[in-house]
């Protein structure tokens, strides 16, 4: 018969342990108890006592009722699109994962009180639903539809994060501890709207620009891809290289794009580059895509890009604001606001600690702190 704590679940000690990126011999360190006890919880075969439980939930920064709060079966995985794979370490992917989980429990919640805006994330152009079918051509035309049907226009995006948003995208930035995981996306299912990630570790705004574009063309153009397909090495480059060509596509329409280049030249890009919020490495393999230089002008380029040092900083990245996400903390802040939940009931209802659902909302602290019940001074003097 198993002792400890009635009620907890071993499966969301993997999940608490599994977001700070913590082996089970470091939390078992942290914790004084053995690996092997560590690994009895999170199977479920044996459950913490009262004193290792408070140990846990002061080092997982989570309250009691986490930890008695089943994992939420309805929310179904789906294909999720990871950038840089192969040299993704295990640890960061699962704690991308987790934290994506999490999210969709915060966003199924918020739902419940706030209208998400409807996805927006059709187009006319037909696509193959097999990768290999889909050709550049066709890439090409379906960014170009992409502006039209969200009417944008043919000349720089103000601010991509904010228009993908009000086309119905939930997108968060976190901290994933991991240089090689730039982004992850994923078309949620039964919620039926696109949920993308970007790693905030990287404060380049044209790169986080990219980066979002890029994810943007996974869910218009790689819906249909199963789990089975992408781990074909060669599936999973081929369909990398398109959702590039469509983020590049969409950033840069070719004729205007081209309308406003005066030469191939780095200094011609630099001038660009505060105007269209693009990378210089960009707009060179841009250009490249385009058919504008042959190979050995595209690598001339690139070796006078290398030798001015801008692959290591470019100019202007730091003078380019980064653009953040806004829904979620509106949408959090009408529910406290309205008053149809507190902070207080979020953290039970959901099962999560303020300090987690301001990480994963990406909220200020200001905004799910007590606030202070002020009043005026009565000028009378009467109280």
């Amino acid at each position: 018969m198993r002792t400890g704590v009635p009620g907890f679940h071993g499966d969301r000690l993997q999940q608490a342990r599994e977001a700070m990126a913590l082996s089970k011999t470091l939390l078992a360190d942290l914790v004084d108890v053995s690996v092997q006890a560590i690994s009895q919880y999170e199977k479920g075969a044996d459950r913490p006592g009262t004193e290792v439980f408070d140990r846990l939930r002061k080092i997982l920064k989570q309250d009691a009722q986490f930890f008695l709060r089943p994992t939420n079966p309805s929310l179904s995985s789906s294909v999720c699109f990871y950038r840089s794979l192969a040299s993704t370490t295990k640890t960061a992917r699962t704690k991308a994962e987790t934290w994506k989980t999490w999210s969709r429990e915060l966003i199924s919640h918020l739902a419940e009180f706030v209208e998400f805006p409807a996805s927006d994330f059709h187009s006319t152009v037909h696509l193959p639903s097999h990768p290999s079918l889909i050709g550049m051509d066709m890439i090409e035309s379906l960014a170009s539809d992409v502006r039209e049907q969200w009417n944008l226009g043919d000349g720089p995006l103000a601010n991509l994060l904010e228009t993908a948003e009000n086309r119905g995208a939930v997108i968060f930035r976190y901290n994933l501890d991991s240089e090689s995981l730039d982004a992850l996306s994923e078309w949620l299912k039964p919620e039926n709207l696109p949920l993308i990630v970007l790693n905030a570790d990287k404060n380049v705004a044209v790169r986080s620009r990219l980066d979002l574009a890029h994810e943007l063309g996974h869910m218009f153009l790689h819906r249909s891809v199963t789990d089975g397909l992408l781990r074909h090495s060669d599936v999973f480059r081929l369909v990398e290289d398109q959702a590039f060509r469509f983020g590049a596509a969409l950033l840069l329409p070719e004729h205007s794009f081209l309308e406003d280049l005066y030469s191939v030249s780095l200094d011609a890009l630099l001038a660009l580059k505060l105007k269209w919020k693009v990378s210089i490495a960009m707009m060179i393999e841009r250009l490249k895509d385009l058919n504008i230089v042959n190979a050995d002008q595209h690598k001339r380029l690139r070796i006078n890009y290398s030798a001015r040092r801008w692959n290591r900083e470019e100019p202007y990245d730091r003078e380019i604001e980064l653009e953040r996400p806004a829904f979620l903390s509106k949408a959090t802040k009408l529910m406290l606001d309205s008053g149809v939940q507190t902070i207080d009931q979020f953290s039970a209802n959901t099962g999560f600690s303020r300090e987690w659902i301001e990480r994963i909302l990406n909220l200020s602290p200001n905004l799910i702190s007590p606030r202070l019940r002020l009043r005026l001074v009565d000028s009378a003097g009467q109280t």
